[in-house]
């Protein structure tokens, strides 16, 4: 299935622009183990093309609260951006970093496609080490046609075992990208529950309701 939009969700790369530096932080979320805190941060900027118009810039930031505990360098590495207002989340525990947003673009005139993007990362580097996708469609069915819908985080669980994405959507075909997982039937949420995510990997569950 096609997924709509030009969002750059493989990009990760270190925000060193000054043009960055001063943007208006609209939304933040904070997360901490062994002394160290994570962020996932929304600024906003202006989009000139074709008119002026708002985009969303997401990053994840590392600090050192303690530094009997954290050895970490304090960086700010970018995730995307999104012409939507975005929804984030970030958890961590020992077995390592998780973050998550959710965003896209308006797609004339089929209505919005947003999409979450889960990532797994290095928590020493805020490197990407694993990137999974989720999306919603509206459709009469899997393979049949239809156009864009939104999926958009609303909780990030980190369990002994799985981590554990929830959310909103609207669409009736929700689908797991690369695996290619999906779920399709009437409802509002859905759940997509990634077994070992800090291991091998292996195909989500995904639920819908």
């Amino acid at each position: 299935m096609r997924i709509l939009g030009t969002l750059a969700f493989g990009l990760v790369a270190l925000l060193g622009s000054p043009a960055h530096a001063d943007l208006p932080v609209v939304q933040e979320a904070h997360a901490a183990w062994a002394g160290c805190d994570y962020a996932i941060r929304v600024e906003q900027d202006v989009d000139p093309i074709p008119y002026p118009q708002p985009l969303y810039r997401i990053s994840v930031r590392s600090t050192v609260v303690s530094a009997d505990t954290c050895t970490l360098e304090p960086r700010t590495v970018a995730l995307g951006t999104s012409k939507l207002e975005p929804k984030i989340a970030i958890a961590v525990n020992a077995q390592g970093l998780a973050a998550a947003y959710s965003g896209g673009e308006y797609v004339r005139p089929m209505g919005n496609n947003v999409l979450t993007y889960l990532y797994r990362l290095d928590p020493g580097t805020l490197g990407s080490l694993r990137l999974e996708r989720l999306a919603a469609n509206r459709s009469g069915g899997p393979g049949t046609a239809g156009g864009p819908g939104t999926a958009y985080v609303t909780s990030l669980i980190l369990h002994p075992d799985a981590v554990e994405v929830s959310g909103s959507r609207y669409g009736e075909l929700v689908t797991a990208y690369p695996s290619g997982t999906y779920a399709f039937g009437s409802g509002s949420y859905f759940t997509a529950v990634y077994p070992d995510f800090f291991g091998p990997v292996q195909k989500p569950w995904l639920y819908i309701y």
